[in-house]
């Protein structure tokens, strides 16, 4: 098994600069991936990797928490309700 380190540097730049994501290239070439220590998809991490680069080409932060949607809940007004 190789952790490879330098996984999200594309072009110089580093797309995960707190080292959130781990990816360990297993000897017959798949790979597994992590972030924080969670198991991810592939396709999750390189959509991921996409989403940064692209955050980052529009001026924003490419640093961004992967997370559920817990939702939100509204009145009968349509305005958010703050538990």
């Amino acid at each position: 098994m190789a952790i490879k380190k330098d996984h999200s540097k594309i072009f110089g730049v580093d797309f995960d600069p707190k080292g959130d994501m781990e990816v360990d290239i297993k000897p017959d070439g798949d790979c597994e991936v992590k972030y924080k220590g969670s198991s991810m998809d592939y396709d999750t991490y390189v959509d991921e990797l996409e989403d940064r680069a692209t955050r980052g080409q529009q001026g924003k932060s490419i640093v961004n928490s992967i997370g559920m949607f817990s939702g939100v809940t509204f009145d009968k007004n349509g305005k958010i309700v703050k538990n």
